[in-house]
């Protein structure tokens, strides 16, 4: 059975995306999974920072440049059943990557021998990011509650669709649902709207790719929160998310602020390692188990969803 590919990602940086990648990974490896976690952040990889290890002279690059198959890349953690493969650390020298190349890489998550690969990207909605949120079997989106992450996730999702609905759109098509959108964003209008309807109507096209994307929920995680409005978040945001895109979105948890996160971090040690009592540790439990057992097509006994002690 083939390798089931996570991928973490969001509107912007500062949000926690690696924090969460990584106590994801550490959480499903304490309910039995085999885990990988791949660094795929482009501008700067810091996987390695969170988890408590040292650079070494084999990363990702490698596999990019042909020199190395993506098996030959993997690390080892003194966490028990997770491994890692470290990300781009000389980003100053980075050489375009290509569609074909994005999704070998893709394929090659597939064919490693886990149970789950989470690909941990780079903040924002490039084109690279935006084919790996696709082709994933789970799509993660981290959001914080600052005005300009929630503004940042939207755009996100807007992003995510448009990526998606190029593939089977003509340059010329694809055109008009870019000039559309423009000119929805130049009008400024308030209030809620059907996303697929505006398209519909202003282009005259047909749009049953979103059909396809209601099959594959985006699952939400709001992390740091602070107060009971921050606890709403996720709920605002899917409820907007359901009315405003068309798609569902799947709010799976918050996660709580607390100074042992970024004290952990200074000490390079997961939090989840150093402090594995804490309610964020709890936390990250509940939203790994609703993961696992709402996965499609997914072959998880109500055994493996115990937490190894």
């Amino acid at each position: 059975m083939s390798a089931k590919v996570w991928v973490v990602g969001s509107g912007k940086g500062g949000v926690g995306k690696t924090f969460v990648s990584s106590s994801v990974g550490i959480t499903l490896s304490k309910l039995n999974q085999s885990v990988l976690l791949v660094d795929f952040d482009l501008s700067g990889a810091n996987l390695h920072t969170t988890l408590g290890l040292q650079l070494t002279d084999r990363n990702l690059r490698n596999f990019f440049d042909g020199s190395h198959k993506l098996v030959d890349l993997v690390q080892p953690t003194n966490i028990p059943r997770l491994s890692y493969i470290q990300g781009f650390w000389d980003d100053w020298s980075l050489s375009d990557i290509s569609l074909d190349q994005i999704r070998r890489f893709a394929e090659s998550c597939r064919t490693t021998e886990y149970d789950i690969v989470i690909i941990d990207l780079g903040a924002g909605s490039g084109w690279g990011n935006m084919e790996l949120f696709k082709l994933a079997d789970e799509r993660l989106l981290v959001v914080d509650p600052e005005p300009t992450s929630i503004e940042k996730s939207y755009r996100y999702l807007e992003a995510f669709i448009c990526h998606s609905l190029r593939e089977n759109a003509s340059a010329e098509s694809f055109l008009k649902i870019q000039n559309a959108l423009r000119e929805y964003r130049n009008k400024n209008q308030k209030g809620l709207f059907s996303f697929r309807d505006y398209l519909h109507n202003a282009t005259g096209f047909s749009f049953d790719h979103f059909e396809q994307l209601s099959k594959q929920p985006i699952r939400l995680i709001v992390n740091s929160t602070r107060s009971r409005p921050d606890l709403e978040l996720g709920f605002a945001i899917k409820s907007v998310c359901n009315k405003y895109f068309d798609i569902p979105v799947d709010f799976v948890g918050s996660i709580d602020f607390d100074n042992a996160v970024w004290q952990s971090i200074r000490g390079k040690e997961p939090v989840l390692i150093a402090k594995p009592f804490t309610p964020v540790a709890s936390q990250f439990l509940t939203i790994c188990r609703h993961l696992l057992s709402s996965s499609r097509n997914s072959n998880f006994s109500a055994n493996q969803l115990k937490a190894v002690v």
